[in-house]
């Protein structure tokens, strides 16, 4: 009433969608280091764009073993919302049974990479804040392996800049 913010504690009753039997990873998704304006202005900066060129999903070294995938081979990512296409950057950055992909390239970039397109809407219900960007997803290996140079975007469904 007098204009004044209050602090309002929130306790997390875990995620909203946690991993099941039909999708059994954790996709976590959000900004990347230098990525603070989700490539309006830093996709023009050379130095951050040869940093992260293209978006990528981050995979544990054991559960990308269980699965069959390598570096640079592309996954499909399913939750019950959609599904969406990146190459696999394996690495122990990561939990078992965590993936992650960044948000900042989205439709922009490819049809099939919008990341918060598979997340869902929940927030909180008191200050409407999103909950963290996490759901249960299934990881499905697609068997091309593309090094940088020779992607054929079109061939697995992104757009290409002319």
């Amino acid at each position: 009433p007098d204009g004044r913010a209050q602090f309002g504690a929130y306790y997390s009753k875990g995620l909203a969608e946690p991993p099941d039997p039909d999708y059994p990873f954790v996709l976590t998704n959000g900004r990347l280091y230098g990525h603070w304006h989700t490539q309006t202005r830093t996709g023009r900066i050379e130095k951050i764009c040869k940093m992260h060129p293209e978006p990528f999903i981050e995979i544990h070294p054991r559960d990308a073993a269980r699965l069959g995938v390598v570096d640079s081979m592309y996954v499909e990512v399913r939750s019950r919302r959609g599904k969406a296409k990146f190459p696999a950057k394996v690495t122990k950055a990561i939990a078992p049974g965590t993936v992650f992909v960044p948000m900042h390239w989205g439709s922009l970039w490819a049809d099939n990479a919008e990341a918060n397109a598979l997340t869902h809407p929940e927030s909180c219900p008191d200050s409407l804040q999103p909950e963290l960007k996490a759901c249960a997803v299934q990881l499905i290996p697609i068997s091309v392996e593309i090094t940088a140079k020779d992607r054929d975007y079109q061939k697995i469904g992104f757009k290409t800049s002319s």
